[in-house]
């Protein structure tokens, strides 16, 4: 009988676990190549999301910047931050800012952005949250998103909630 016991046990700790993941409570912080100050550019220099985010507009996906966008402002150093002297290495180097992604879609989920601001209206930190007020950059979401709030989200604004158009 104990043999059982234990199989339940084990097979209850992994669902657990397996739904901790799903949820994005298994991630631990992720820890980014540069303290990229968010606050600086947004509101003391008056950037938008879309300055750096190319594609939060008009693509499906608003892209993690890296050198190429990064080399308009910072090919020399504008301040004495010494974070800012290890962008400007990377970008002298060519070697991609190696940012670590926090936020996540399921793979299961079609989800586009320029469906959702361009097309919609809605504010980068309605989803994302006040990210332009962070001196440091993210190392995890500062909203959780669930499949729930998605569905409110949709109702509240009177478009569809018929599963096959976010899950394809």
């Amino acid at each position: 009988m104990r043999p059982i016991w234990i199989a339940g046990l084990a097979l209850a700790a992994a669902a657990v676990a397996a739904g901790a993941v799903a949820l994005g409570l298994g991630r631990s912080a992720a820890r980014q190549p540069i303290a990229f100050n968010h606050r600086l550019h947004a509101e003391e220099l008056g950037m938008e999301c879309v300055d750096c985010h190319l594609h939060a507009v008009g693509g499906e996906r608003a892209t993690i910047p890296n050198v190429a966008v990064c080399i308009d402002c910072h090919e020399e150093a504008q301040t004495e931050s010494p974070e800012e002297a290890r962008l400007v290495e990377r970008i002298a180097s060519g070697e991609p800012i190696p940012w670590l992604r926090v936020y996540w879609v399921p793979s299961d989920v079609y989800f586009s952005h320029r469906r959702h601001t361009a097309v919609a209206g809605i504010e980068c930190s309605t989803c994302h949250g006040p990210v332009a007020e962070l001196e440091r950059p993210l190392t995890r979401p500062l909203v959780d998103l669930t499949m729930d709030d998605c569905i409110d989200c949709h109702r509240e604004s009177g478009v569809t909630n018929d599963c096959i158009s976010c899950h394809r």
